[in-house]
């Protein structure tokens, strides 16, 4: 086989590889938390975050606010995955310095967040290796 050839049959098969490890892709809409995990995370989310995230930018109490719900939330957030906004909850939340959320607590709010958006849960509870998964618009 000649250099040429090597090189086109290695560049297929990158070619083919990427678009199956695009096409495997999870995403928000795939189930990826459980209604319990969400469920759970609702008194943790009162407590910690709705002082500064509302669902809804009617309900923000300071304008500089960012919902965690409705256009804002997905203009911010769409394309990106759930292990970026798990290391901003992680690495900043709450930015008052009043508590720490480590992550089993931040996965569990984030359950809480894609169920107030609207996306369908699944039965295992949302994990790291989940979060992995791109944040898309909720389907309707």
């Amino acid at each position: 086989m000649t250099f040429g050839k090597t090189c086109a049959l290695i560049m297929g098969a990158v070619v083919v590889w990427s678009a199956c490890a695009l096409a495997s892709q999870k995403t928000t809409n795939d189930g990826i938390y459980s209604k319990a995990q969400a469920d759970a995370a609702k008194a943790p989310y009162v407590k910690l975050c709705s002082e500064c995230h509302a669902f809804t930018v009617a309900a923000l109490k300071q304008p500089k606010d960012l919902p965690l719900g409705e256009e804002p939330f997905l203009k911010k957030w769409e394309g990106r995955t759930l292990d970026e906004l798990l290391t901003l909850i992680v690495t900043t939340m709450p930015n008052d310095g009043s508590a720490v959320v480590n992550d089993d607590e931040a996965l569990n709010l984030l359950a809480y967040v894609l169920q107030q958006n609207g996306f369908a849960p699944g039965k295992a509870a949302l994990s790291k290796e989940g979060a992995a998964a791109v944040i898309e618009r909720p389907k309707k």
